[in-house]
């Protein structure tokens, strides 16, 4: 197994079996002598059973490891800085069915770690196992309280403020409604079971608008994904706010308190271009990551900056936390609407061009990607564009699909071009 753009990923006990998390705990174990690290996960069925290969591998080279059990992926982050862990490990698969499984990796500073140290690790999962004198693993009960009570420090009383949660029935079901009422905000809570087999399953931040007419009857909407790591926020309208105007929210937020530090924000490529022009507007610089948050993660750390993220989501506020957290995320937007006293919908305004992001399910996807068919198309597209439109073509970093994503002004014009797009990829044989 390797590592993609958020972790090493598959079909749970397929792709993903015990022996390759047993392999990956051991190969992490065995970095150095007497390694430390936490290790959390979300609700999937696959989850204990996956953890407990892990942790055997881990110890079986000679690490300590605590177990929290249940967690959002950036509370295992957090709590690998508070315990001066070297290393925090997430079992979840985010935002993908229940039949997946993950694995993430943080550093001790609660950074996802390396392309270097994602490399090394590849090649000693590949290679010989650490056998040292057993370590240790140990339960570890307060994590959810600790984490709950960084979250709720970074907040404003929310008296009066309608909030409707929906928990994706993962790891923020246990967290994110306790935030809240501490906060005083009045909630609703939706989708918060513990049952694995439903997670992210026509809910969550991946079906937000599946929350539309609900969101009306609420001041704001908060949906996360099944790790957490992701918000999609829904207005007073029912309309989606997603990352990208997470980033407008709180960029100029920040931008009038003179706390947006490097005057930058980071989007990734299929940032739509009209928040790129909205934020520019206010005296910010903009620039664009590849997709994926540890890319915009890197970026930022190179530049200095402090606000950065991608449409799906992932919102990095690195003076609040040091990954994609959507719980916390949702408590600094709750804390601008509450002091702004302006509806959401108002906060999240902007002009934005027709985007379209269409998923193609295919059997290879990165040959997929390199065919000249596709090339061919793509310098078509642009050509007809011009300066008034984009295309960009990726293959995932998670599934075995292909995206195009498609902005132009006219929409009807990117809806005939992705059906075509998608025949061509259909009929491309390999």
């Amino acid at each position: 197994m390797k590592f993609g753009t958020d972790g090493i990923r598959g079909i749970a006990y397929e792709e993903l079996s015990e022996d390759v998390a047993y392999k990956t705990g051991n190969a992490i174990g065995g970095l150095a002598e007497n390694t430390r690290a936490i290790i959390g996960r979300d609700t999937r069925l696959s989850g204990e059973n996956l953890t407990r290969a892990f942790c055997k591998g881990f110890t079986d080279a000679g690490g300590e490891i605590m177990d929290c059990g249940l967690m959002p992926t950036a509370g295992v982050a957090y709590l690998a800085i508070k315990h001066r862990c070297d290393y925090g490990i997430v079992i979840s698969a985010s935002h993908n069915p229940p039949e997946y499984n993950g694995i993430k990796v943080f550093d001790g500073k609660g950074y996802k770690i390396s392309e270097s140290l994602e490399r090394e690790i590849e090649d000693r999962i590949a290679g010989k196992l650490v056998m040292r004198k057993s370590g240790s693993m140990s339960v570890y009960d307060n994590g959810c309280d600790e984490y709950v009570d960084f979250l709720a420090a970074k907040g404003v009383n929310l008296d009066g403020v309608k909030i409707l949660l929906d928990c994706s029935n993962g790891a923020t079901s246990q967290v994110a409604p306790k935030v809240f009422k501490k906060l005083g905000a009045d909630i609703t809570v939706v989708n918060d079971s513990l049952d694995g087999s439903v997670i992210n399953k026509d809910c969550g931040a991946v079906c937000a608008e599946l929350l539309s007419d609900r969101a009306k009857n609420y001041d704001i909407t908060f949906s996360f994904d099944g790790d957490g790591d992701r918000l999609i926020a829904l207005d007073e309208k029912g309309e989606i706010v997603d990352g990208d105007k997470n980033l407008l929210v709180i960029g100029k937020y920040l931008k009038a308190r003179n706390l947006l530090k490097g005057n930058l924000i980071t989007g990734t490529v299929m940032t739509n271009i009209g928040i790129q022009r909205e934020i520019e507007e206010q005296g910010i610089e903009f620039d664009r990551a590849d997709v994926g948050d540890k890319y915009v993660l890197r970026n930022l750390l190179a530049k200095g900056g402090i606000l950065g993220g991608e449409g799906s989501g992932h919102t990095l506020i690195l003076s609040e936390s040091t990954t994609g957290d959507g719980v916390q995320t949702a408590v600094v937007i709750a804390k601008i609407f509450k002091e702004s006293k302006n509806p959401l919908s108002v906060l999240a305004k902007a002009d934005l061009v027709p985007q379209i992001t269409k998923s193609i399910k295919v059997e290879d996807k990165e040959k997929i990607a390199q065919n000249p068919k596709v090339a061919e198309a793509v310098e078509k597209i642009k050509s007809e564009f011009k300066d008034e439109g984009r295309v960009f073509v990726r293959p995932s970093g998670t599934e075995n699909k292909l995206r195009i994503t498609l902005e132009y002004k006219d929409e009807n014009r990117i809806k005939e071009i992705v059906n075509d797009f998608t025949k061509l990829i259909q009929n491309i044989e390999i």
